[in-house]
């Protein structure tokens, strides 16, 4: 069967990982600092976080057959991502015959799976870009929300984005027509949190639009990336490491690394825009690879290099959004 894809398929299977990876760590220090509580009332029962975690996948299912047009697709993403986050947390379990949470390679179970969805969504776009048809549909989609009242104008625009890159497409011009007509709409949040969030966007984008901006993001990455080595060697010191750990951090941070060196070098040859890519690569090898396996020695240092690694691809996403609103 011949499906349509989405022009942001990428960008919402990043936010399902990013998601489910962020709802681990913290679901696991949580646990850490509360004594890993057995919730279910005793007589013998335990609610396994397993189950709100089938909850909020069933839940970001259901948006996605309940309503039309691409609106419920970033929310999908964020509660399907922490479901599975909930879900695979306790993948120990589910192997082991004695239903141990601890099993010690259920970090790298962890990261295969999801380095797999990310590795898949990105040679699956690269190996067969988006086509005329495909431009087209996607700003179909876009005219469903406007039809009923409810597309945000920035949404407008990416769709006008994708029409122009579809050229002389059969229906982009009736699309395109339809599209400036409807009426644009504000999305359905308090007015002061919508001024804030934008607020908080354009200093983001305004920071990684500046100069500095780049060297620094290299800079960044390349540090969290040293810095998770040199907490592993402090407690490989006390021997309080597993191997499947050792190797994690190691590869995670090569991984990062080598990206870091080749948007440098991306950053002469092919300009900002590929710089920025690889950059995002090296970002997501530090969250799915470096801090995952640290996470087995200490749960506070992997989650503050979270919080770290959030903030740093929040900046670059950024940086990417802006340069996929210009012309390449």
């Amino acid at each position: 069967m011949d499906f349509v894809r989405s022009p942001k398929a990428v960008q919402h299977l990043t936010t399902f990982v990013v998601s489910a990876v962020t709802t681990i760590l913290l679901t696991r220090t949580l646990l850490a600092l509360t004594g890993y509580p057995q919730i279910g009332g005793g007589a013998g029962l335990h609610i396994a976080h397993v189950l709100p975690g089938g909850l909020l996948m069933a839940a970001a299912l259901l948006l996605q057959l309940a309503y039309l047009g691409p609106g419920p697709r970033p929310l999908s993403a964020v509660l399907g991502g922490v479901g599975f986050g909930l879900f695979i947390d306790e993948v120990g379990k589910f192997v082991t015959t004695d239903n141990d949470y601890f099993y010690e390679p259920a970090a790298a179970i962890m990261y295969g799976v999801l380095a797999g969805v990310v590795v898949a969504g990105h040679t699956w776009r690269r190996r067969r870009p988006l086509d005329a048809d495909e431009r087209v549909a996607a700003a179909a989609h876009a005219l469903v929300d406007g039809l009923a009242g409810r597309l945000p104008e920035h949404r407008r625009d990416e769709a006008l984005r994708s029409l122009a890159k579809a050229g002389d497409s059969p229906a982009a011009a009736e699309l395109r027509a339809l599209l400036t007509t409807v009426p644009t709409s504000s999305p359905g949040v308090p007015q002061h949190v919508l001024r804030a969030w934008r607020a908080v966007a354009a200093r983001v984008e305004r920071a990684s639009a500046a100069w500095w901006a780049l060297p620094l993001m290299g800079v960044l990455l390349a540090g969290q990336a040293l810095m998770s080595v040199l907490v592993l060697l402090e407690v490989w010191s006390r021997r309080d490491l597993y191997d499947v750990s050792i190797a994690g951090v190691f590869v995670g941070t090569a991984v990062s690394l080598v990206f870091v060196a080749a948007g440098l070098v991306q950053a002469r040859r092919r300009g900002r825009r590929a710089a920025v890519e690889s950059f995002q690569r090296s970002a997501l090898a530090s969250l799915l690879i470096t801090q995952v396996c640290l996470f087995v020695s200490s749960q506070l240092l992997a989650t503050a290099g979270l919080v770290v690694v959030l903030a740093l691809l929040g900046l670059v996403n950024s940086d990417l959004a802006r340069h996929r609103r210009q012309p390449r």
